[in-house]
């Protein structure tokens, strides 16, 4: 689970992504729909390739000292449209809450879901426009950024 965001460099064009694998969570399929699904992610966890934005990513970005917490929770089925069978991926529409520094907004997008050995494996990304989850633009002295970014997971699951 982690973010992605473009950014101007000092002049160069390149992209910040920070990863974590603290995520807690669940997922309920009932015949071939996806009825419950919720996952919290600890947002001070999340780590790029650059320890200067990383602090200033749970620090003054997203504050996680006061929101330690990023989370979604899926508020509609999603329909896979088949049995679950191994090596078939399958993509279908999600749709929920994603709560970011506090502010929850709806959300849908597009999952990819693909079982394997009785793993089910989930992909994606869900944009995010920082206004919204009032999330003022991190751009400062010669980094700038965009006024968007996306949220992307790999999530694995295994039956309960």
């Amino acid at each position: 689970m982690g973010y992605r965001v473009k950014e101007v460099l000092f002049g160069v064009d390149t992209t910040a992504v920070g990863r974590t694998h603290a995520v807690t969570g669940s997922m309920t399929i009932e015949g071939t729909q996806v009825t419950d699904a919720e996952f919290t992610v600890d947002v001070a966890s999340i780590t790029s390739d650059e320890s200067r934005r990383d602090a200033r990513f749970s620090g003054q970005i997203m504050s996680a000292d006061q929101f330690p917490t990023a989370s979604f929770v899926l508020t509609a089925p999603i329909e896979l449209g088949v049995g679950s069978a191994d090596g078939a991926a399958v993509t279908a529409a999600a749709t929920g809450d994603l709560t970011l520094r506090g502010v929850t907004n709806p959300v849908s997008f597009d999952v990819t879901a693909k079982q394997d050995n009785g793993l089910i494996g989930v992909q994606g990304s869900i944009p995010v426009v920082f206004a919204d989850y009032q999330i003022a633009n991190p751009s400062f002295g010669g980094i700038q950024t965009e006024d968007t970014g996306l949220v992307e997971f790999v999530l694995v699951f295994a039956p309960a």
